[in-house]
């Protein structure tokens, strides 16, 4: 349970629009604060949120329908406008009407030899020369001769369909585009303890009107990858407005949801008043440095 007074409460709720129960627990607050979040911003699991113009372009060749279900479910959620093709015709048809940054393709659709062949013939086109784009093979084999084959006919990666299979893409994805676009990414982040999925994220610019949709990303990102204790550094945030609550609130019943909790550390005392002033204070705990809020998992 939360430290929040009786009058605390009793605002969150009110801003919240929603009837107090008798006996409050932390999930009627997680509850209430997910209704101010979608009142300050827009959930980041809506996909307009990532403003689809600017958000890469990925085609998913594969033709087993879960995979397709699961792959367009995180790809959407952590900000890719997402194509499907189910058979090499079709995923050459979709590759000569758009434009795609990356190409995720299961080798078997549903031969090995109609996976080759469309690698071969997407690798080698002067079209994906021109937009640079990048070519993921995602299969469960382990034949090393084939593997080969795959890097030899243009393939930039290959993905073994292991139980962490979803969660390597994302992380082989999120390399790329540091390297493809050449600039300094606004949100970075640093694996603490692998076991029990604590990760620390920073911002590597000051606050500006893109870095909430960017954590927003990283969150939904991170958690998606498996790290749902999330440790938050605050030092490069000289004051938040309405959206970077919004985004504190996302990124705190996002993990939440997850079994995994948000803290915040180097916060200065210009966010804690406003932390205070919304009632957060006691809801996201904050801590003096990274040690301390590692010491606390």
């Amino acid at each position: 349970m939360t430290n929040l007074s009786n009058e605390q409460t009793e605002k969150l709720f009110y801003l919240a629009d929603l009837e107090m129960p008798p006996e409050i627990n932390t999930d009627h607050i997680t509850k209430a604060l997910i209704e101010i979040e979608k009142k300050l911003t827009h959930s980041a699991y809506c996909k307009s949120n990532f403003e689809p113009e600017t958000s890469p372009d990925i085609l998913v060749i594969d033709d087993l329908e879960i995979s397709i279900y699961q792959l367009n479910l995180l790809l959407t959620k952590s900000g890719y406008n997402v194509c499907i093709a189910r058979s090499a015709d079709e995923a050459l048809d979709q590759f000569k009407k758009q434009h795609f940054e990356y190409v995720l393709l299961d080798l078997y659709i549903p031969d090995a030899e109609d996976g080759l062949k469309v690698l071969e013939t997407l690798g080698g086109s002067e079209k994906s020369k021109a937009d640079n784009t990048k070519i993921i093979i995602i299969s469960g084999t382990d034949n090393k001769d084939l593997i080969n084959k795959c890097l030899e006919k243009g393939a930039n990666e290959f993905i073994s369909k292991s139980p962490d299979w979803h969660k390597n893409i994302l992380r082989h994805l999120k390399q790329l585009e540091s390297q493809k676009h050449g600039k300094p990414k606004l949100v970075s982040n640093h694996i603490e303890n692998q076991e029990k999925n604590i990760v620390t994220v920073s911002i590597n610019h000051l606050y500006n009107a893109k870095i909430a949709v960017e954590l927003e990303k990283e969150f939904i990102s991170l958690i998606n990858s498996g790290f749902s204790n999330i440790i938050l550094d605050m030092s490069r945030f000289p004051n938040i407005d309405s959206k970077g609550i919004g985004t504190l609130i996302f990124g705190y019943t996002t993990c939440f949801e997850h079994k995994g909790k948000l803290k915040l550390i180097n916060v200065n005392n210009a966010v804690k008043d406003i932390l205070s002033y919304v009632h957060l204070q006691n809801v996201i705990q904050s801590y003096k440095d990274k040690q301390s809020a590692l010491d606390s998992f």
